[in-house]
């Protein structure tokens, strides 16, 4: 297969691709972003092997990512853009074929994975398991990534004219989607791990201070969801402001007799929608705060295990 271009020990801030199509750039760009994302989770599960006490809920997150973005997204823009090659080439159909089935293996694989883990973190299953069948994910992932890097995206650039490019770009399924943990705004499930990635936080604590450090840790967290919710809800209150703005400037402009009734309306409808935008975050926001709960509930058994060793 010649040179990788990816590797597992490879500098996680690699470059991506210099593609000039836009839509090939993302694909590099998200292949970069998914090799940071195993190299956290290569790291994670050394943390597990040599019986070190791990934050179980970052584990989860990068499985939690994979599923919920790459394999919902990434990978089926991959092939929508595949599926363009074999049309034009049908000598690339066996290539493309395999490619998809792969996407879908790896979904499937990436799903069983996540229960395990989920498993692992209520105490169900053992963590050398999540080793090795995460290190297999890990190698597998970094395989695909390297086949399609080498072999198949200069095929695709050497196959598809602008046209083509023109008329997949006009594909709703290949519109970018927001990356939740590289993305300006980050999403609230991913925190923690995006924390890690930017921050490359490395604790060392004495043992003996791991129960107060791990209480402080949830505190710390809690008060961080909080904030974030407090900028959302300000967020989305500035947002339907503007919106409530430029419709009054609207509707003066086209109709200034009826506009003071219509932006009275719509002032009404605005408002209702702000409501519910707020309601929805403030579940959010105990939803995350419950969820910190549970990952110190995960941290303290696990110390507690492996005191008992």
């Amino acid at each position: 297969m010649g040179e990788r271009v990816m590797a597992e020990d490879d500098n996680q801030n690699a470059p991506p691709g210099r593609s000039s199509q836009p839509l090939m750039k993302t694909l590099h760009a998200e292949h970069a972003h998914m090799s940071m994302v195993m190299q956290v989770f290569k790291e994670q599960l050394g943390a597990i092997e040599c019986g070190e006490v791990v934050d179980t809920h970052v584990v989860y997150e990068v499985m939690d990512y994979m599923v919920t973005w790459p394999d919902r997204f990434h990978h089926p823009r991959e092939d929508l853009i595949y599926a363009r090659v074999a049309e034009i080439d049908p000598g690339a159909l066996g290539d493309v074929d395999t490619l998809q089935r792969d996407h879908d293996n790896t979904a499937q694989v990436g799903r069983q994975l996540l229960k395990l883990i989920e498993n692992w973190r209520l105490g169900e299953a053992a963590g050398s398991e999540v080793v090795t069948r995460g290190r297999e994910y890990i190698s597998h992932i970094y395989e695909h990534m390297n086949v399609e890097e080498k072999l198949i995206f200069p095929k695709v650039e050497a196959t598809l004219t602008p046209r083509d490019w023109f008329e997949l770009s006009e594909d709703d399924q290949l519109q970018g989607v927001s990356d939740s943990v590289f993305g300006p705004q980050v999403q609230r499930e991913f925190r923690n791990m995006a924390r890690k990635l930017r921050r490359g936080v490395r604790r060392s604590v004495e043992r003996g201070t791991m129960v107060e450090w791990i209480g402080l840790d949830a505190f710390m967290e809690s008060f961080e969801v909080v904030s974030i919710a407090y900028d959302s809800a300000r967020s989305t209150a500035e947002t339907h402001m503007r919106d409530a703005l430029n419709d009054a400037f609207g509707y003066f402009r086209k109709a200034p007799l009826s506009a003071p009734v219509r932006c009275a309306a719509n002032n009404t409808r605005l408002t209702f929608r702000l409501l519910g935008d707020i309601a929805e975050i403030s579940l959010e926001t105990l939803d995350d705060l419950s969820r910190v709960n549970q990952a110190r509930k995960d941290r303290m058994r696990l110390l507690s295990r492996e005191a008992r060793r």
